[in-house]
C-alpha cells in the first residue's frame, strides 16, 4: 500500500532531505536503534521494509547497505536494551541494577552499531544484487506517475501505518497482561505484534481507498499480491527458526557451556565466549542471553567485575554470529532475494564485527575504571 500510494516515496524523500544521501546508513541505524526497543527485530524490519527499499532506490545505494544499516540498529536494541525480554532476563539472573545496565549497555550498543555500519559502508558497498534493479525500476515508475499521489501530501499521514504498530507494541511494555482492568486488557491485546501490525495495515488500506479512489477489487488484488509475496517468506523463515529449535532441543548448548566453564583461564572473556558459542549454535539471541546468564549467574560473586559489565559481555557475545539457523538470516534472503554466499560475506560478517566492537567498548570502560 505504501508503494502504491507513493507514501514510501514521500517518506524516503523526507529522509533524504533531512540527512542527505551519504548519511542514510547512519539515519537507518539510529531509526532501528530506537524502534527495536519496544518492537522485535523481525517485525520492525518488515514494517520498515517499504521505506528501506524506497530509500535504496532513491539514493542508488544497494539494498544491503540500507537494509543492514537498519539491521545493525535493530539488533543492538534487541540484544542490549531493556525492556526487550533478553536483556531484562539477564539483569534478573545476574541481579544487575537496571539503571546502570542501561547506561553500560547503551554505550556498548553505540560501539556495536557503529562497528556494524562502518563494516557495511566500507566493505559491502560493491555488493549489488539483482533485486537492486527491481527497486530502481519501481522508483522510476513512481517518479513517472501522474500524480497527485506524490504532490502536496502530508508525510505524517504516510507514516501512520508504520507508527501505529510501533506505538501499540511500545504501550504493551507498560501494562500488565494479567490485569483485570478493561483498558489494560485492550492495550495488552493491541500490543500483540500480529494485532498491532494488522491495525497498521487497516490504516494503510483506508488511506489507499481515500487517496487512489479505487474500489474493493483493487484492494483485493493488493491483498493477493501481499499474500503471494509473504507466504514464502513466512514458510522459509519459519523453517529457519525450526532448524534453530531442533539444535537447541538437541542439548548442544548445555554440552558447549559445560566445556567452556571447565576452562577457568578464560576469565574476563568467559561470558562473551559462551554467549558467542550459543548464538552461533542456536541462532537465537534470546536463548544465548538467557542461557549464558543462567550459567554465569552463580559465578558472579567470584568474578572481579560488576553484574552490569558481565551483562554487557554477554550481550556483546550474543551478536556473534548469525547464519542459516537464524530466522532473520532467511528473512533477508527472501525479502531481498539475496544469494546465500553474499549473506555470509555481509550479514554474518557484520554480526561478528558488531560483537567485537561491543567487546572493545567494554574494554574501554574497564580501562577507565568502570568494572
Amino acid at each position: 500500500v505504501l508503494n502504491e500510494t507513493g507514501g514510501a516515496f514521500r517518506i524516503a524523500n523526507l529522509i533524504l532531505k533531512w540527512v542527505g544521501i551519504k548519511k542514510i546508513p547512519w539515519a537507518m541505524g539510529i531509526t532501528g536503534y530506537v524502534v527495536s526497543i519496544p518492537v522485535f527485530v523481525d517485525v520492525a524490519y518488515i514494517v520498515l521494509q517499504p521505506v528501506t527499499e524506497a530509500l535504496s532506490g532513491r539514493s542508488k545505494k544497494p539494498i544491503l547497505i540500507v537494509g543492514l544499516a537498519l539491521t545493525a540498529g535493530l539488533t543492538v536494541s534487541h540484544t542490549l536494551i531493556p525492556p526487550t525480554p533478553g536483556p531484562l532476563a539477564v539483569a534478573s539472573l545476574l541481579n544487575a541494577d537496571i539503571g546502570r545496565l542501561i547506561l553500560v549497555n547503551g554505550f556498548v550498543g553505540i560501539f556495536a552499531m557503529i562497528g556494524g555500519i562502518l563494516w557495511i559502508t566500507r566493505f559491502c558497498k560493491n555488493y549489488r544484487i539483482g533485486y537492486d534493479d527491481e527497486i530502481e525500476n519501481r522508483e522510476i515508475n513512481s517518479l513517472n506517475k501522474d500524480t497527485n499521489l506524490q504532490v502536496n501530501k502530508i508525510v505524517w499521514l504516510d507514516l501512520l501505518p508504520i507508527i501505529i504498530p510501533i506505538i501499540f507494541m511500545a504501550l504493551g511494555s507498560f501494562v500488565d497482561s494479567n490485569s483485570t482492568l478493561i483498558v489494560e486488557q485492550i492495550v495488552s491485546f493491541l500490543s500483540i505484534p500480529m494485532v498491532a501490525v494488522m491495525m497498521g495495515a487497516m490504516v494503510a488500506l483506508l488511506q489507499y481507498a481515500i487517496v487512489t479512489q479505487k474500489g474493493k477489487s483493487s484492494i483485493n488484488q493488493l491483498v493477493d499480491q501481499a499474500i503471494s509475496k509473504s507466504a514464502l517468506v513466512i514458510m522459509i523463515t519459519g523453517a529457519g527458526g525450526a532448524f534453530g529449535y531442533i539444535i537447541r532441543d538437541s542439548g548442544i548448548q548445555d554440552n558447549l557451556s559445560t566445556f567452556f566453564v571447565s576452562l577457568p583461564w578464560l576469565g574476563f572473556l568467559l561470558p562473551f565466549l559462551i554467549a558467542a558459542v550459543l548464538t552461533t549454535a542456536t541462532g537465537s539471541i534470546t536463548v544465548s542471553l538467557i542461557g549464558t546468564a543462567s550459567i554465569i549467574g552463580p559465578m558472579v560473586s567470584t568474578m572481579n567485575h560488576s553484574p552490569e559489565i558481565i551483562a554487557a559481555l554477554i550481550g556483546a557475545g550474543a551478536f556473534c554470529v548469525f547464519h542459516t539457523n537464524s530466522s532473520f538470516f532467511w528473512l533477508l534472503e527472501r525479502l531481498h532475494k539475496v544469494p546465500l554466499p553474499i549473506l555470509y560475506r555481509t550479514y554474518t560478517m557484520q554480526s561478528l564485527v558488531m560483537g567485537i566492537s561491543g567487546l572493545i567498548a567494554i574494554l574501554i570502560l574497564n580501562s577507565i575504571g568502570i568494572n
